[in-house]
């Protein structure tokens, strides 16, 4: 489980994105502005990856903030650092209960569930934070369905959310990987080629996709390609995490 909520920080760090006990001599009476600044200083220790200092401010916050979304959702991204996802689960869950077009917090609730391993719930919130309008990073859900459903050997309607993730947010390089993916479930190989010459069209620097291709493309037969692609990745970004991998590739095809 720890490594699953491990896994999961990176994923929220990826895909876009409260402490309950005593109150520890805060007050009530707390004014909306130090409220403010608080929440921005826990915000600040969540982003800094200090969960531990950002559960003491929200302690210190809680009967004047309780009642806010911002507060739950705050909660949320602590404990997923502290790598306790129970208590992610009821920060999440309890913010769209305040704020139901919460979308961020949907798709959060979302991943959680998922990690926990409960996918019919996973894909409820995923579900409801498509539906909300007013959500600016639609992709972000749209995503993750796409993958969860893909993981159940539902291809065709993983392909329906790698394009809407694409239609909402053409520069979201994962949702290619995604399209890509539910194509060669379907056997589709070539859509699944042309879909990743499309993530490199939108990002030419994306190594990742130009690995994925030139992976797809010895999977198609078209060695004398992926051999380029591989190169290439060896020669401009040597540095990569991909950079290994394509060695190995080429080490494998001489």
């Amino acid at each position: 489980m720890k490594t699953c909520a491990m896994v999961l920080v990176l994923c929220f760090v990826l895909a876009g994105c409260g402490a309950r006990g005593a109150s520890r001599g805060a007050s009530s009476n707390m004014g909306s502005k130090e409220v403010e600044l608080r929440l921005n200083l826990i915000e600040s220790h969540i982003n800094n990856d200090q969960p531990q200092l950002a559960l003491q401010e929200l302690l210190k916050v809680e009967p004047a903030a309780k009642h806010m979304s911002r507060f739950h959702f705050d909660s949320g991204m602590i404990y997923i650092g502290l790598q306790e996802l129970e208590q992610a689960r009821d920060g999440f869950a309890k913010a769209v209960e305040i704020d139901e077009d919460f979308g961020e917090a949907w798709n959060n609730l979302g991943k959680v569930e998922e990690a926990l391993g409960r996918d019919s719930e996973a894909e409820g919130a995923y579900r409801k934070a498509l539906g909300i309008l007013t959500y600016v990073t639609p992709e972000f859900p749209a995503y993750n369905l796409g993958v969860l459903l893909l993981r159940q050997d539902r291809a065709k309607e993983a392909e329906e959310f790698g394009r809407k993730a694409l239609a909402r947010n053409w520069r979201y390089i994962p949702a290619y990987k995604l399209l890509s993916d539910a194509f060669v479930a379907q056997d589709r190989l070539d859509d699944a080629e042309a879909v990743l010459k499309s993530g490199l069209e939108a990002d030419m620097d994306s190594t990742s996709t130009i690995l994925a291709l030139a992976e797809h493309q010895v999977r198609m037969g078209k060695t004398a390609e992926a051999r380029e692609l591989f190169t290439r990745i060896v020669k401009q970004y040597p540095k990569s995490s991909e950079a290994k991998l394509a060695r190995d590739y080429l080490g494998f095809l001489q």
